[in-house]
């Protein structure tokens, strides 16, 4: 620990993060009864480049986090999803439909609303506040240090458990030097537009050579669009309507004057914790959401990650906070929810960057329609991600 600072008064839980990951952590832990401290550095409504879809199965865990909850993202999502377009580098595009719909926010209204579920269950939320170290008893995680800009005061946070959901760049998993890199790696560059013309109810993926561009309505007229390009090509993001205009079904579309959000980057992406859990005892630390993970924009599996991932956190917590059970139980919880999505998300991320291995994949689409709408469903965690790992279905996806 560096420097000196206050020590505040303990607690079951101390949340770092106060995004979907975190937020929804903390509502399920105090709505059974933990005494939780929820932290972020930043102050809500923020803005935050991302391409603000939740996959369908998001509506399953956001009406388990409460009919409140649902109802509040419902009637703040005027835009409603009912499949996913992919375009080819030539582009020759195939549609896949989900069974339902999914809603698509702005994370400035989506982060919100969690934040305010989580602290009307009885977490306390402090905002403005960075957290800069972990806080260590015998060896075992047992806080954190934060610093608030806004009192000038450092302070130590004791908790039993330590939550990081603060995303990818997480301070905690760094403290407990976990971050994990691999290729493909990428940046994304993020922005809203409006009036774009052609933009209904689907979400639009279109593979280049290199990069692609997704984007999809979020309502009110107002698009989402995310130049996503490896990070060796960063540079094509200070260039960012100009590189929208190389991808065939995209040029055009776009027009600068119309932009309502300014453009954000975020990445690189490919990273991942070596572990998820650090603990020791009835304690610790555990990480969730992009803290434990990044998937690639290209499948939209980032929410459901974060608010399912946070569904497996609370659910040990608890368990340990009651019993000193080990939070080894989250680790395995995870691999059994997420090993099928992992494994489909990284061969998605991979085959983008192969851009006549798209092609060759959209073209067995068209001539066979159940296959788009079976991996359109499969990303969107409609159905079980195995459903489209299968040899069959692969080998039709290709040969």
């Amino acid at each position: 620990m560096r420097g000196a600072h206050r020590v505040s008064r303990g607690w079951d839980v101390a949340v770092v993060g106060a995004g979907p990951a975190g937020s929804a952590t903390a509502l399920l832990l105090a709505r059974a009864g933990a005494r939780v401290l929820l932290l972020d550095r930043a102050r809500f409504p923020r803005e935050k480049p991302c391409s603000e879809y939740l996959s369908p199965e998001s509506t399953r865990v956001l009406e388990r986090l409460g009919q409140d909850v649902l109802a509040a993202v419902a009637a703040a999502s005027p835009a409603r999803l009912t499949g996913m377009k992919v375009v080819a580098p030539s582009g020759r595009s195939v549609v896949g439909r989900f069974e339902t719909f999914s809603f698509a926010l702005p994370r400035t209204r989506f982060d919100t609303i969690l934040r305010a579920a989580a602290e009307a269950a009885g977490a306390e939320v402090r905002e403005g506040v960075k957290v800069e170290e972990l806080v260590y008893d015998g060896g075992a995680v047992g806080g954190v240090i934060a610093r608030d800009a806004g009192r000038g005061t450092r302070d130590a946070y004791r908790a039993r458990v330590v939550v990081g959901a603060d995303g990818l760049r997480s301070v905690v998993a760094r403290r407990l030097g976990m971050v994990h890199t691999a290729g493909p790696r990428r940046i994304a560059f993020t922005a809203h537009v409006a009036d774009v013309p052609g933009v209904h109810d689907l979400g639009e993926m279109h593979v280049g050579r290199p990069g692609y561009v997704g984007l999809g309505p979020i309502g009110d007229g107002v698009t989402t669009v995310a130049l996503v390009v490896p990070v060796a090509e960063a540079e094509r993001g200070s260039r960012f309507f100009a590189e929208l205009d190389r991808f065939p079904a995209v040029a055009g579309r776009f027009d600068p004057r119309r932009v309502v959000r300014r453009v954000l980057a975020t990445g690189p992406f490919a990273r991942w914790s070596r572990r998820p859990v650090a603990s020791s005892g009835g304690g610790g630390a555990l990480l969730v959401g992009d803290a434990a993970d990044f998937f690639d924009p290209f499948t939209g599996q980032g929410i459901y990650s974060a608010l399912r991932g946070a569904e497996l956190a609370a659910a040990a917590i608890l368990n340990t906070l009651a019993t000193g059970a080990s939070l080894g139980q989250y680790a395995r919880a995870r691999r059994l929810e997420f090993t099928g999505k992992w494994l489909l998300e990284r061969l998605i991320g991979i085959a983008v960057g192969w851009p006549a291995l798209v092609e060759r994949v959209v073209g067995r689409m068209l001539r066979r329609p159940e296959l788009a709408d079976l991996l359109v469903r499969a990303t969107g965690n409609c159905i079980p991600a195995r459903a489209a790992l299968t040899p069959r279905v692969l080998a039709g996806l290709v040969l």
